[in-house]
């Protein structure tokens, strides 16, 4: 069994090459040379090997961070859809049926692309803008409640 670390991973305690130039430092000038250029590759390939390692981490945590933002963005889309269909239901019971098509019509169709498709088109926002106008112009007009014949004093 060996008791040092592999050449072809890195330690993190102490590199077989420092170990090496430290063996060789006791020696002449002459010899410490010829043993740095001996490990010089090996160093190097330390080196690389632990760049590659910090690239790769910096990439792992932007994913992780996209994923999150992406995450919390449809959570987000889900409950503003929610809560708008939900309001326009309350709405729509309660007697406003033109703001219940505010709330339920083609904003949250583009809400929701917002959210999950992360872009709006021009194209596609100038259509969910004329498809709203049309869904509120056939809507009738709000006729006044009519007055009670208790409270009706005659008086225009």
């Amino acid at each position: 069994m060996s008791q040092g670390p592999s050449p072809s991973t890195p330690s993190t305690r102490r590199s077989t090459g420092l170990d090496i130039v430290l063996q060789w430092a006791q020696l002449p000038p002459e010899h410490l040379e010829i043993a740095l250029k001996a490990i010089e590759p090996e160093l190097a390939r330390e080196h690389e090997w632990r760049m590659e390692q910090a690239r790769l981490k910096s990439l792992d945590d932007k994913d992780r961070r996209v994923h999150a933002l992406y995450l919390g963005g449809l959570i987000a889309g889900f409950i503003l859809a929610a809560g708008m269909l939900t309001g326009a239901v309350l709405v729509g019971m309660n007697g406003a049926p033109w703001l219940a098509a505010l709330l339920s019509g083609p904003s949250v169709i583009s809400l929701a692309g917002l959210f999950l498709l992360r872009r709006v088109d021009s194209a596609h926002a100038r259509e969910l803008g004329r498809a709203h106008r049309t869904a509120l112009s056939g809507m009738p007009a709000q006729q006044p409640a009519p007055a009670d014949p208790a409270t009706n004093t005659g008086v225009v």
